[in-house]
């Protein structure tokens, strides 16, 4: 009785897990970046709905700055933005962001202060999303 496996058996496995893996690999990048793109949606999402019921709960502006670095919310208090949280941004993800204007300023009754709706790009790879903050402070992601 024999034991084990010949060379020739093991070299043949590895050539044939080599080639699934070739040829697995991308859709496995193409995955990974839907997945931080889809991340870095939600995250910006998230700070937008936090900045909007910050300034609703407070009673006064909140102000939402985003870049491809960081997400900083601050609040109005004592005549000056005051610091209420930070975040990573989506170059965390390794995100590249695109912005019509990076600051979002919410007011007391939760609509977004400003001229128009600001439009955020999100890409990576050949995966984009797109979110819309309307001048009622709704987001929308397309």
């Amino acid at each position: 009785m024999r034991r084990g496996f010949s060379l020739a058996e093991l070299a043949a496995v590895l050539a044939i897990v080599s080639v699934l893996g070739a040829a697995a690999l991308p859709r496995a990048r193409a995955w990974l970046d839907w997945a931080a793109v889809d991340r870095a949606a939600v995250e910006i999402t998230t700070a937008l709905a936090l900045a909007r019921h910050a300034a609703v709960m407070g009673g006064s502006r909140a102000h939402l700055l985003i870049a491809a670095d960081s997400l900083r919310l601050d609040r109005w208090g004592a005549g000056a933005w005051q610091p209420y949280t930070r975040w990573a941004g989506p170059a965390h993800h390794g995100v590249a962001v695109e912005l019509s204007n990076p600051e979002v300023v919410f007011i007391p009754t939760g609509m977004a202060w400003g001229l128009s709706n600001t439009r955020i790009v999100l890409r990576r790879g050949t995966k984009i999303a797109t979110l819309t903050v309307s001048r009622v402070g709704r987001v929308k992601r397309w």
